[in-house]
């Protein structure tokens, strides 16, 4: 049942089993497995059914160290959360990716890779994805039909890593109807949670204040309750719920906030494929979004580059993946530029609620540019959709990293409010001299091997990352750490069932406790830790009193 919480009475008090802080792909994940069971479920939701931009400016904050994408331009505070902006890559973590690993300070979860493997199974059905099955051996046979297939790089320094492709899947388009039906789920639209109380010890959950931008304010009143409003609102709403615990929950140690990472990219060097017509549809991630990639019934897949486990181990090496991005016909000119900020602007606007006037500016300020280069544009257009397979293609070599954990990239509290009254953030990206030396190794690393594999021709090296580092590093928009999971508290704002240290019925859900972030995209991991914590959540709340649905 849907609920717009503009509509409760001043100063209402809502009861429930469990109240669940966000609804993007953890909050919707762990509330449809609650579905039709005896237990009273509040889902809040910050947004409507579709942005806004006075909603969106709730992200608002401050960005420092490294540059990344505002906050309030990289999530979508709305029904579906970020999955109405995601691009639908999925890759479960690397077993050796949730291991300590000396190398890889801070490293190692308090869950194996094999626990999390029945849970990742059950991700491919809410994530409309293929069988569950990553290997060139499964694979190969099928591509081959249709002349693609992977690099031929057995028993060397790398190997061929596989991604599946979500269609993808818009939770709250997908999944709100099953929602709208189910008796016991209540879902609170335009539900901001703004505070966390508890009692006098600071050990329990007693309630969460919940506000609307129009100030009508409410209460829920839960036995348990789930934060899973991404990594960057998990860890203000623990630090500004202040009032018992002068340092916020969970926060007694000065963990929460700390540890956050993106995943870092450069793009660099120049290279041409020998054979196009083969390698191109799996490698190229300029294809991906048009979805234009092995051409093949049901089938959305893409291939990447990485050491494989023992070179990593050998050479003291994070996890990686490397791919191609082709270049087009003038893809680098002033106007295509131009076209691209345009497209840019309306996609803010309608995924982020970047107001009207702002997009009219950057539109007014492009529209020059676009009427003196005008037939240039019409033909990279024209290269870009068409896409013309016989055209050779220069490409770039694209690198993302696993970020080494770094307590000093963090998020942090500002003394200026948002119209709620809450603190808004400072985000502090920051890499290590690690990162930099991981960078250099990878790239260099791929590059050489595919040309001593006769796989590519290289045009421009461009090895000197040295040079240019951090300014050619740029991020994913993938909000990882500041609620990290960990048994030693030191270390950890959550436990291994991602309860909060000391508080007895608060947990959390989402990349925020990721104590490592791999190198592939969070979202399939974000689901399977959501699926196992609604599996625990069940169990202990079935032991106690239940709130019937009214």
């Amino acid at each position: 049942m849907f609920f717009d919480a503009r509509q409760l009475p001043a100063g209402a008090r809502v009861g429930a089993d469990l109240c669940i802080v966000g609804a993007g792909a953890a909050g919707i994940s762990i509330a449809l497995q609650f579905v039709g069971r005896p237990f009273k479920v509040v889902v809040l939701e910050g947004g409507g059914f579709k942005s806004d931009p006075a909603t969106q400016s709730l992200y608002s904050g401050e960005v420092v160290g490294l540059p990344c994408v505002r906050p309030d331009l990289s999530r979508s505070r709305f029904f579906g959360g970020s999955t109405n902006c995601w691009g639908g890559w999925c890759r479960p973590l690397d077993e050796f990716d949730m291991e300590v690993r000396s190398w890889v300070p801070d490293s190692g979860w308090p869950i194996s890779r094999y626990e999390l493997q029945p849970y990742y199974r059950r991700t491919h059905e809410l994530l409309k994805l293929g069988p569950f099955e990553y290997t060139e051996k499964h694979w190969g046979p099928k591509l081959a039909n249709d002349s693609v297939e992977f690099f031929p790089i057995k028993n060397g320094p790398l190997e061929n890593r596989i991604c599946q492709l979500s269609p993808p899947v818009r939770f709250g388009g997908f999944y709100g109807p099953t929602l709208k039906t189910a008796n016991n789920i209540e879902v609170f639209l335009h539900a901001n949670a703004t505070e966390i109380d508890t009692d006098h010890t600071g050990r329990s959950v007693t309630a969460i204040k919940v506000a609307s931008l129009d100030g009508r304010r409410f209460t829920v009143v839960p036995r348990f309750a789930v934060l899973c409003a991404g990594g960057i609102e998990n860890a203000r709403l623990l630090l500004v719920s202040n009032r018992v615990r002068q340092t916020g929950i969970g926060n007694e140690r000065d963990v929460v906030g700390r540890y956050f990472m993106d995943h870092p990219t450069t793009l660099m060097g120049k290279v041409r494929l020998v054979d196009q017509k083969r390698h191109r549809r799996l490698y190229d991630n300029s294809l991906a979004h048009t979805r234009r990639r092995v051409n093949l019934r049901d089938l959305n897949i893409a291939a990447h580059l990485a050491p494989e486990a023992k070179f990593q181990r050998e050479n003291f090496l994070p996890n990686s993946r490397t791919y191609l991005v082709a270049q087009y016909f003038q893809s680098l000119s002033e106007s295509y530029k131009a076209l691209r900020q345009i497209k840019q602007t309306l996609g803010d606007r309608e995924k982020f609620g970047v107001p009207l006037h702002a997009a009219i500016q950057d539109i007014k300020g492009a529209l020059p540019t676009l009427l003196r280069e005008a037939p240039q544009l019409i033909l990279a257009i024209l290269d870009n959709r068409m896409n013309p397979s016989f055209v050779p293609r220069t490409f770039r070599v694209e690198t993302i990293i696993e970020p080494v954990p770094n307590q000093n990239s963090r998020v942090t509290l500002l003394p200026s409010l948002d119209r709620l009254g809450m603190p808004t953030v400072k985000v502090d990206w920051q890499l290590t001299e690690l990162d930099a030396r991981n960078f250099r190794k990878v790239h260099r690393l791929v590059v050489e091997e595919l040309r001593r594999e006769g796989l590519i021709s290289v045009m421009d090296e461009e090895h000197h990352i040295a040079e240019s580092w951090p300014a050619s590093v740029g991020g994913c928009c993938h909000h990882i750490g500041t609620t990290r999971i960990h048994e030693n508290r030191s270390k950890g704002v959550v436990n291994s069932d991602c309860r909060v240290h000391e508080t007895s019925n608060l947990f959390v859900a989402g990349s925020s406790v990721f104590p490592t972030a791999g190198s592939d995209n969070p979202t399939i991991t974000i689901v399977a830790l959501a699926l196992r914590l609604a599996e625990h959540l069940e169990a202990v709340m079935a032991q106690r009193e239940v709130i019937r649905a009214s």
